[in-house]
């Protein structure tokens, strides 16, 4: 297996509005098919740091919410997760992580575990109105459609997006019976791409769009909210995605209606961000980081088994890095830096959720 960190000699350029960007996550379909050149194996060595530290977490009587570097301890397999936030930041901006323990630990194991390897890279967040620091990517027989309904709890194909944190990461635990392949694009080869064809329509894109908070919003909070798809901090290009969110926003009370230039420069954006894509299969012990300013992703739609015990199941962590690649202020305040956060909610993570 290749290497898969590029940032100790990758080159960036200061990005500038309405300029091509030169950034080591403008990475093309082509140089992600080969999935070895960005993974890492976990060794026979870090799967068995992993399985010491949960057992040193629970027997230090520490609830899952609360594990933290200082109570789940890494020898080594720390230094690689240095390199990983690393290439998450200055590098391609994704990384697989292959062999995770699912097949030595219990469900509870594999979560502490993974909240302990995700503590190395960044703080946990809430992600959604229950409080989970711990997601669990599963159809729950959701509609697509519905403007309250997140995607994660459907089987359907979503549009490309990106969760509103640095990084987020996604664990295979069980594959679907057939379909469910994650699909990833360049969010800095999408902008540079349109900047060739429409320079117009990327200047619409640097304007702020409607966003949903999917009904996950306090008593008189705004549900929905407001963000570019492309912005410009310190000379670092970063960008959200154009997904089901701003669709969903149609409509909210306070919501104008997109105009023409806004319609038009979202169907080329889709429609770059399709040609740009790449697909992923996952098996049981893969994790996917990827930084969310610089990666959209999504999934391909799927059939699940009619066995409750064999469906579909990834878990996924929400992880803010307010040392990580600058992002415009009033992001880092707001939803992409903080995550949903609910008055009178407490942060949990749960082993498994339920419709």
């Amino acid at each position: 297996m290749a290497d898969f960190r590029t940032y100790p000699t990758a080159v960036r350029g200061a990005a500038v509005p309405m300029e091509p960007v030169v950034d080591p996550a403008a990475w093309t379909a082509a140089e992600l098919a080969d999935v070895s050149s960005w993974s890492y194996r976990l060794s026979e060595s870090d799967r068995a740091q992993l399985v010491a530290a949960v057992k040193s977490f629970r027997a230090s009587g520490h609830a899952i919410e609360e594990v933290q570097q200082s109570n789940f301890p890494l020898e080594d397999f720390a230094d690689l997760l240095d390199d990983v936030r690393s290439e998450l930041i200055d590098g391609r901006g994704i990384v697989m992580l292959r062999n995770f323990p699912v097949d030595e630990l219990d469900r509870e194991g594999c979560a502490i575990a993974y909240l302990g390897l995700g503590c190395y890279l960044g703080q946990t967040m809430s992600q959604n109105k229950q409080g989970h620091i711990l997601g669990h990517v599963k159809d729950l027989g959701g509609d697509y459609s519905d403007a309250h309904t997140r995607g994660y709890m459907t089987t359907a194909e979503m549009r490309f997006h990106a969760d509103a944190c640095d990084y987020v990461g996604l664990l295979c635990l069980k594959t679907s019976m057939s379909g469910g392949e994650s699909r990833v694009a360049s969010s800095v080869t999408v902008y540079n791409r349109m900047l060739e064809q429409r320079p117009d329509l990327v200047a619409v894109l640097t304007q702020d769009f409607y966003r949903s908070r999917s009904g996950e919003n306090n008593p008189g909070e705004d549900p929905w909210f407001k963000q570019p798809i492309f912005s410009f901090t310190d000379g670092y290009f970063s960008a959200t995605g154009a997904g089901a969110a701003i669709d969903k926003a149609q409509g909210l009370p306070g919501v104008p209606p997109y105009t023409e230039a806004q319609k038009e420069a979202v169907d080329l954006y889709r429609q770059t961000v399709e040609d740009c894509a790449v697909d992923i299969g996952f098996e049981p012990g893969d994790i996917q980081f990827l930084n969310n300013f610089v990666t959209l992703h999504t999934r391909r739609e799927y059939q699940d088994w009619p066995d409750e015990s064999r469906k579909r199941h990834l878990l996924r962590l929400w992880l803010s890095d307010p040392d990580g690649r600058p992002i415009p202020r009033d992001q880092r305040e707001g939803r992409s830096g903080q995550g949903v956060q609910l008055a009178g909610v407490t942060f949990v993570a749960p082993l498994d959720v339920h419709a």
